[in-house]
């Protein structure tokens, strides 16, 4: 039911999704004389609604919601019943375009968070210019200690090892300076128990303009910071695009020029478009928990599936959640 659009979006996305991943089934929350709508209009095939179950619920977590009145109000909302879904074994992953302050506090309340970790972190990859990055956290944590940065990096390095099968993920705290004596203290904190732990391949700080260089695998930060970069980015991402539109609507000579670059610009166009990156997980629950842009397309949260399905089949919390309990049993 979250996101702008609401099932409008979410379930002609879902059976978009479905018709190609022919494995997988969900379980659809929320009001169901809506969601029946949207099944009846947009899917014909017996096939796809075969592996569709749509359990009602009469109430609905919206964007005004403080996370606190959720919890005491709002356990079965449709976001609640889909986490505690999630929680009891019925689901292997949880995707929702909804409140994320909601999603935070019922996920720690109903999937609860893996050892050793305080707070979960959004996390997400972007596309640079040698690939893509794992950055968190995206705005789960305003503010963090120097250990929570420690965590952060932890299930970030452990996630690009597991997801991209990389041997030793580099790892760069996000700061205003890279030299060493840049930064708050909780910063210099963080690089300080990064650099203890020959675990991590920690390979010091890196400023904002170096986020999309790529050679990075997990960039760190703290949600502030993270989320008002994410979401200068896509600003910037937008007004290049429309003054591009623009100078190239100049003159017939542009037009020729459109014309003869239209291929290659069509190709940077998919590399780059926001809504192939959509779909954020709250890396640190003891499920597989994503996060769609709330005014994500039928694309974007096609995609942000995509993502919950691939954590899903790789058991992402099962191949951390030991993990984190080893480094833990030698830290003690």
């Amino acid at each position: 039911m979250g996101g702008d659009l609401g099932p409008r979006v979410t379930v002609s996305a879902l059976l978009d999704f479905l018709n190609s991943h022919h494995q997988v089934y969900a379980l659809v929350f929320g009001d169901q004389t809506q969601v029946g709508e949207q099944l009846s209009l947009h899917c014909k095939d017996p096939s796809i609604l075969a592996r569709i179950e749509v359990r009602h619920s009469d109430s609905q977590v919206v964007d005004s919601d403080k996370p606190s009145a959720v919890i005491r109000h709002k356990r079965e909302s449709s976001m609640g019943l889909a986490l505690q879904a999630l929680a009891g074994g019925e689901a292997q992953a949880f995707v929702s375009a909804g409140n994320t302050g909601a999603i935070m506090a019922l996920g720690l309340h109903f999937v609860k968070p893996l050892p050793g970790i305080s707070r979960p972190a959004i996390c997400t990859t972007i596309p640079t210019a040698s690939g893509h990055s794992y950055v968190l956290d995206l705005g789960a944590n305003p503010v963090c200690s120097a250990m929570q940065l420690y965590e952060f990096a932890l299930l970030g390095a452990l996630t690009a090892k597991e997801l991209e099968s990389i041997e030793a993920p580099s790892v760069r705290l996000l700061n205003v300076g890279e030299e060493s004596n840049k930064g708050r203290e909780d910063i210099q904190q963080a690089a300080a128990l990064l650099e203890a732990d020959s675990a991590i391949n920690y390979c010091g700080y890196i400023e904002g303009n170096g986020i999309f260089q790529g050679g990075t695998d997990v960039i760190v930060c703290d949600g502030f910071a993270g989320n008002v970069a994410l979401k200068t980015s896509e600003g910037l991402a937008l007004m290049v695009a429309a003054q591009f539109r623009q100078a190239v609507g100049r003159g017939w000579l542009s037009r020729l020029a459109m014309g003869l670059l239209r291929k290659p610009l069509s190709q940077l166009k998919v590399q780059l478009d926001p809504a192939l990156y959509n779909g954020a997980y709250f890396l640190g629950l003891n499920g597989v928990v994503v996060k769609s842009h709330g005014s994500a397309s039928q694309t974007g949260f096609v995609r942000a599936l995509q993502v919950a399905t691939q954590a899903a089949e790789h058991n992402l919390p099962e191949i951390l959640s030991p993990i984190l309990k080893h480094k833990l049993n030698q830290s003690g």
